[in-house]
């Protein structure tokens, strides 16, 4: 990682040993092979990502790509803004193994959090064992990639 300043960091989390829970992990190696501006840096977070390790503090704005169940249809595409009034102070979990918002919280917690974080989610169908995404997730893969890109667009543009 480097020290300069990125305006945004996309984040891709995921178990691509899962099916359909590859999907953030996925969606970073397709970025990676179509490009992306150099004021962006691209990470795979794999399974449990560790904030605090992985991040520039002097992003602009975290987006982060994973599996995420909203009880809607498989492939539906869900964009979560996380707000410093909606990441709670309360007790922290472990250092070993923090979750990605209590990574956000303890980030809040030292004032390094970004400016701005967005959570693109997909609907899984299938996150049994498995080495393939489901034959419904892959064919959303261009409309998840299509969101992630806009989502860069706009934090590149404002």
């Amino acid at each position: 990682m480097s020290d300069t300043k990125n305006r945004v960091t996309v984040l891709g989390i995921g178990n691509p040993l899962c099916q359909d829970d590859g999907i953030g992990i996925r969606i970073i190696y397709d970025l990676h092979s179509r490009g992306v501006p150099e004021e962006v840096d691209v990470i795979d977070g794999g399974t449990s990502p560790d904030l605090l390790s992985l991040l520039n503090a002097n992003i602009d704005e975290l987006i982060i790509v994973d599996a995420l169940k909203g009880k809607g249809k498989p492939g539906t595409i869900y964009r979560l803004e996380i707000h410093e009034s909606n990441i709670s102070d309360d007790s922290f979990s472990s250092v070993h193994g923090l979750g990605v918002l209590d990574g956000l919280k303890l980030m809040k917690k030292l004032g390094i959090q970004p400016d701005k974080v967005v959570i693109i989610g997909i609907e899984p169908e299938d996150t049994s064992h498995g080495l393939h995404i489901s034959p419904q997730i892959e064919s959303r893969i261009p409309a998840i990639l299509d969101a992630v890109e806009q989502e860069i667009r706009d934090a590149i543009l404002k």
